[in-house]
């Protein structure tokens, strides 16, 4: 993933629980800035960081697994 990529965000709870497009669901969203990759030191830590995100008209701090490639 990189800048200007369109993406579909997955945002609400992680486990699905609560109803569909009230407490989650998914929206467009475009990627305005580089991958924040989490500190790699820390045990526990998978390959993963945070990137931010314009969707809805708000520019958003996701984790790059509630991202899809659009």
């Amino acid at each position: 993933m990189k800048i200007g990529d369109l993406v579909r965000v997955h945002w609400g709870n992680c486990d699905w629980s609560g109803e569909e497009h009230i407490d989650w669901g998914y929206s467009a969203g475009v990627i305005i800035s580089d991958i924040v990759w989490w500190d790699q030191s820390e045990p526990h830590v998978h390959p993963c960081g945070d990137v931010l995100v314009l969707e809805r008209g708000q520019q958003t701090k996701y984790n790059i697994g509630r991202l899809e490639a659009a």
